[in-house]
């Protein structure tokens, strides 16, 4: 065999593996963008489907309203001291109308601290990786040149699992006295935390959970109750088993972690209270 048929041999070897390297890095790319583009329109759809739930909810409302009307008469209505549940996701507000204002649990120091728990999962994204998730890594070259690793995998919203389990278990929670069962509350906004991560924030959630506790006076029962949680007291095991239920029922979402690092928010100051009628 003559040289250049070598040369013609290895140099028809190279481009073809140059030719099949750029195909799967172009490849690595278009399913980057697609992953993205899913995740934009899962995200886009999930909040119509938001809106249309809280207007259906609202529209139920009215017409539970007209009918309660008109067997029994229009009811006095009576005005409390509350939060503006206008500026939280519509899960959360009907949590909070679910907690506080069904309950009139209006008491502090246990209504500003609910809402202020609220507030912290409404303005920031926490989230919980499926332990069952495939992990898919691209690594993929920006502008630059510069070759960037992500990894894609799904993960659930915390804020779902917080809702799930507290409706899930509320009938047993308001079995123990009042203090116990706010408590008990309060005790699930940590566990999830517990479990959660905010994007690529290195605030562990030990820290912010100490923040928000922070001289709250109900804090050292609240620790002794996750304490009990965590050795799985029995009687706070009903906790884990909605918190299990949760993990079963709520959809996970797909999540890529280029996703730029982001502060965890938790405000110094919360509106006040407004006087309402309910």
């Amino acid at each position: 065999m003559s040289l250049f048929s070598i040369i013609i041999i290895i140099t028809t070897f190279l481009l073809l593996f140059l030719g099949y390297y750029i195909y799967t890095k172009y490849q690595d790319k278009i399913y980057y963008e697609q992953e993205k583009k899913e995740f934009e329109r899962l995200e886009k759809l999930k909040v119509m489907e938001e809106e249309r739930l809280r207007k259906l909810e609202n529209e139920k409302n009215k017409q539970k309203e007209i009918f309660e009307q008109s067997i029994f008469g229009k009811k006095e209505s009576v005005k409390y001291y509350l939060y503006n549940i206008d500026v939280l996701d519509y899960k959360l507000s009907n949590l909070y109308k679910d907690i506080v204002i069904k309950n009139l649990w209006i008491n502090e120091p246990f209504h500003t601290k609910f809402y202020e728990f609220l507030m912290l999962i409404n303005d920031n994204h926490f989230m919980i990786i499926d332990p069952y998730s495939k992990v898919i890594t691209m690594n993929i070259r920006d502008e630059h040149n510069i070759v960037q690793t992500s990894k894609s995998y799904q993960v659930y919203s915390a804020k779902d699992i917080i809702k799930h389990t507290i409706i899930d278990c509320i009938h047993d929670i308001k079995r123990f006295n009042k203090n116990d069962a706010q408590n008990l509350i309060i005790l699930i906004f940590i566990v999830v935390l517990k479990q959660s991560v905010h994007y690529l924030s290195k605030e562990v959630p030990q820290s912010i959970i100490d923040r928000m506790l922070k001289d709250y006076k109900q804090a050292p029962r609240i620790k002794n109750i996750v304490q009990m949680f965590e050795v799985k007291n029995e009687k706070v095991y009903f906790i884990q088993e909605s918190l299990n239920d949760a993990f079963s029922v709520v959809e996970t979402l797909p999540y890529n972690d280029s996703e730029v690092e982001k502060a965890i928010k938790i405000r110094r100051q919360i509106s006040p209270k407004l006087l309402r009628q309910i």
